[in-house]
């Protein structure tokens, strides 16, 4: 990524006109910019993506993208071709058909899933690592990055129009920038995040922004386009905690499977509920009513929430087997 790009420049999403409360903005003061400089730094040393990743999140973002293309990127990597075999005949899977090539698993799981599954392979170990300042035990926020994806799964469904196969990739990635700030501040600095939202009776998100100058949806934003994905799942990352109208599909699935992470995993009945994430802003504590611009853009009732959040823990429950670390 190009340095004057991550230093002097905000994201650029080529969205119309949205609350960017959460994009880094061009006025920051010296220090933020060179901050930014050595957090991108930081989030080079975690590794990059592999170029066949890379490739196959551009492919899969192509609306007019072939099952041959799929199986042509992943086809000629053995080691990517290996690990999506394997999670796509995880236990839950397996049960109902034997996945034996990379055309069979774009054909029954579709092309998003194996984008996917091929991502899983590169960050779920990063993803997996302990970040006690967010109150995130080893291995729980890889589980929260899986049921937001699998949510986004779920919320396709439900929606009436198109929504982008990169979706639940986008969401699997959407809390990326937490080990990026976990990375290069480390425990002593994290732990004034804590002291911060306290003494002001602030969210995480607000207190990223008064310690760091930046939240981890802008970094999470800035690693994605440095990693060179697709600019939606960029946009997507930078604006998931927005609760207001999005002016992208990617971006209002990825917001609302974020919002529905503690109701599925709660649901799911797989996690002790102190062990739920801590919410970046406590207020926002019902997708159907806090998210109700969202819903309504995608054309999903707030009635009709308890329905899609049944499918979304269900979906959970059978299928996070397939992203298992490893």
């Amino acid at each position: 990524m190009d340095g004057a790009l991550a230093t002097t420049h905000p994201i650029d999403t080529g969205a119309p006109e949205q609350d960017d409360s959460n994009v880094v903005p061009v006025e920051h003061t010296q220090s933020a910019v060179i901050d930014l400089r050595e957090l991108l730094d930081s989030a080079e040393h975690l590794g990059g993506l592999p170029t066949t990743v890379t490739r196959l999140a551009s492919v899969v973002s192509d609306p007019e993208h072939e099952i041959r293309d799929i199986v042509e990127v992943v086809s000629f990597d053995q080691s990517l071709t290996a690990s999506v075999l394997r999670r796509a005949n995880s236990a839950a899977l397996g049960s109902r058909v034997q996945v034996k090539t990379v055309r069979d698993a774009a054909m029954w799981l579709g092309s998003g899933a194996v984008l996917s599954m091929a991502l899983a392979t590169s960050v779920s170990p990063r993803l997996s690592a302990p970040i006690p300042a967010y109150g995130l035990a080893e291995g729980q926020l890889w589980k929260q990055s899986v049921a937001a994806s699998l949510a986004a799964e779920a919320i396709r469904k439900f929606v009436k129009a198109d929504v982008p196969p990169e979706a639940p990739t986008a969401a699997l990635l959407h809390d990326f920038g937490k080990v990026v700030l976990a990375q290069h501040y480390g425990p002593r600095v994290l732990n004034l995040l804590g002291a911060a939202a306290a003494a002001d009776h602030l969210g995480l998100l607000d207190a990223e922004k008064r310690v760091f100058g930046v939240n981890h949806a802008d970094i999470g934003g800035l690693v994605a386009q440095q990693w060179k994905l697709p600019h939606s799942i960029v946009e997507a990352i930078i604006h998931h905690h927005h609760t207001g109208a999005h002016t992208s599909v990617v971006s209002a699935v990825v917001s609302l499977a974020h919002a529905m992470v503690p109701d599925v995993l709660q649901q799911a009945e797989l996690i002790d509920p102190t062990q739920l994430p801590i919410p970046c802003d406590p207020s926002l504590d019902d997708p159907a009513r806090t998210h109700v611009e969202v819903l309504t853009g995608l054309g999903i009732m707030p009635e009709e929430y308890p329905a899609l959040l049944e499918a979304a823990t269900t979906r959970y429950v059978e299928l996070a087997e397939r992203y298992r670390a490893g």
